[in-house]
Formats: structure tokens, sequence, C-alpha cells
């Protein structure tokens, strides 16, 4: 009788528990507001950049299909930053240096940020998995999502992008 009631009590406990539901964000909503700490110590602030296409790229430097899409990410990155593209970079390892470490290996142009405790990844974005993308139009709302590694400098990825540029 008393383990039943000791049982009880931790299921009610259990439902009871406060929890913050981690809904995945949503295709033509707008996208979550954040501010993330930059590899040169600044702030990087997603509302900053409305007016600009910007390609969220979610990854970290122990996932090697994240690490994998980078030089093609920046390739993109370097050829449509004139056009309005903002690529923004978001590590998710738990330490800055091996992000700093391979973001100078690899010559990125782009802005990195590092969302160490994953909060903008898990709480704002509800996302699971790396890498993934999110696209984000000049008005701020999220339009496509593209979970796993992107070859971005593939015909079709170009064409989406610069659609997406020109505001289809």
């Amino acid at each position: 009788m008393r383990c039943a009631l000791v049982f009880l009590l931790f299921v009610l406990n259990l439902l009871t528990l406060s929890v913050t539901p981690c809904l995945a964000v949503k295709l033509n909503t707008p996208a979550p507001d954040f501010t993330l700490k930059d590899l040169q110590g600044g702030r990087q602030t997603l509302s900053g950049y409305r007016g600009k296409l910007v390609l969220l790229n979610f990854w970290s430097t122990t996932c090697p299909p994240c690490v994998q899409e980078l030089p093609s990410l920046n390739d993109l990155y370097k050829d449509q930053k004139q056009a309005g593209l903002l690529v923004l970079g978001i590590a998710l390892d738990p330490a800055e240096k091996p992000v700093h470490e391979l973001a100078g290996k690899l010559r990125l142009e782009f802005p990195v940020v590092l969302d160490s405790n994953k909060d903008v990844y898990f709480d704002s974005y509800g996302l699971f998995g790396q890498p993934v993308s999110v696209i984000i139009d000049r008005t701020g709302l999220v339009r496509e999502k593209m979970i796993g590694a992107v070859d971005w400098n593939s015909p079709q990825i170009r064409a989406k992008i610069t659609s997406y540029l020109k505001g289809r």
C-alpha cells in the first residue's frame, strides 16, 4: 500500500510539473528573434537583419555533414551577399575554441554565433538534428526549413535562393 501511494504521488508530481512545450517553428510565421554572441565578442540580433534574406544554419564542429557543407555555404554567401543574402552560422558546440578554429581553417566569411546552451535551437526554433537550415525572408517570415546537409552550390539550391532574393 505504501509503495502504491509513493508511486501515485510520483506520477501526480510528474503530471503537474510546469513544462514549457518545445514547438517547432512553423513556415510562413514570424521567425523568433534572438541575440547571440559572435566569434569576435560582439552580439548578433536576428531582427537587425530585417530587409535581408537570412539563412540560419545550425551546426556543430563534431557533426561531419555540418562541416562538409560549410565550404559551399560560404561560397553561396560570398556570391549572394551583395544581392541581400545574410548567412548566419549558429554553432551548437559547448565551447567556443573549436568553433573559432574551424571557422578560421575554413575561412568562413559569414558571421558565426554561439548557441552553446541550444536555447535558440531547441527552445525558440524547436529543432532537432544537424545540420538544419532555416530561410527567413526579407519581412522576417520563416519560408523554409532544410534538414540535413545541403550542397549550396547545386543549381537547384542556387535557383531557390535567387528566387527568394527576388521576393518570390
